[in-house]
């Protein structure tokens, strides 16, 4: 078949998939999405790569941040053409849609590439069986007759040796007011479709704040800061509350397991 010269012909193998993965992470570098396109295997050439990234944001279907940038890498997000574009591929998000009147928040840009930075460590490190983001989780929660008590920052399965085990996600940059985590508490307590949460923090001071204000609780909470996360993954060691000694990620996830739970 043959295409009018200059028109834009999205292919389903190409540019669906990293359109789907820009709007999953809301905000993602150039260098996250290469690398994550690669582990998905939908790309393998840095030079088609970028050739499409360039066509997709001249059509208007993804838009590159100014004016920032993350380890010197651009940033991009996606339009509501690029959504629109998903959508007439069956690619439809309820949290994130061609009509969504508020289009992903700038203020959360760094928070997104934080997210995206974690994913990618676990990725590099064979750990991850599946990643479902927050637009996903959200998007979900809406049409659910058993939904998740939160919209989490993802849901992630790893393995743990042979084994798969799943945890939801948070990564906190800031602390939030006592009532909010009145709230935040009340549904941790609430949730019944997922065993554990992890809470990363951007520092050490947080973690403790946040530990203050989310413990004691029946839930299985843990807490670690996202740098010992990225760098040290299942040997990073987790505190669970003040009074017990720190456990391993590993240690931590395993023993999170219904099975043990329940012993």
């Amino acid at each position: 078949m043959r295409y009018a010269k200059g028109s834009l012909v999205i292919t389903t193998q190409g540019d669906i998939p990293l359109l789907r993965q820009v709007r999953n992470s809301r905000f993602i570098s150039h260098q996250q999405l290469f690398e994550l396109l690669q582990y998905d295997a939908h790309v393998s050439s840095r030079g088609s790569f970028n050739w499409r990234v360039q066509r997709l944001i001249k059509a208007h279907q993804l838009e590159r941040l100014e004016s920032v940038s993350w380890q010197g890498s651009p940033i991009y997000s996606i339009t509501p053409n690029g959504l629109a574009e998903l959508e007439s591929q069956g690619e439809f998000a309820i949290a994130l849609h061609s009509r969504t009147r508020q289009m992903p928040d700038r203020a959360q840009v760094f928070h997104a590439l934080e997210l995206n930075a974690i994913r990618l460590s676990m990725t590099r490190n064979a750990l991850v069986v599946n990643w479902q983001s927050e637009v996903e989780i959200s998007s979900a929660n809406m049409v659910s007759a058993a939904p998740y008590q939160k919209d989490y920052d993802a849901i992630v399965k790893v393995w743990i040796g042979a084994e798969v085990r799943q945890f939801a996600l948070k990564y906190e940059r800031s602390l939030k007011s006592s009532k909010q985590y009145e709230k935040v508490r009340a549904a941790l307590e609430a949730e019944r479709q997922i065993a554990c949460v992890i809470y990363l923090t951007a520092d050490s001071d947080l973690l403790l704040a946040l530990l203050y204000q989310l413990t004691p609780i029946s839930k299985r909470l843990g807490f670690l800061t996202a740098r010992s996360f990225r760098e040290r993954l299942l040997a990073a060691s987790v505190t669970t509350d003040a009074r017990s000694a720190m456990v391993t990620l590993e240690e931590f996830l395993l023993y999170s397991h219904p099975l043990y739970m329940g012993a």
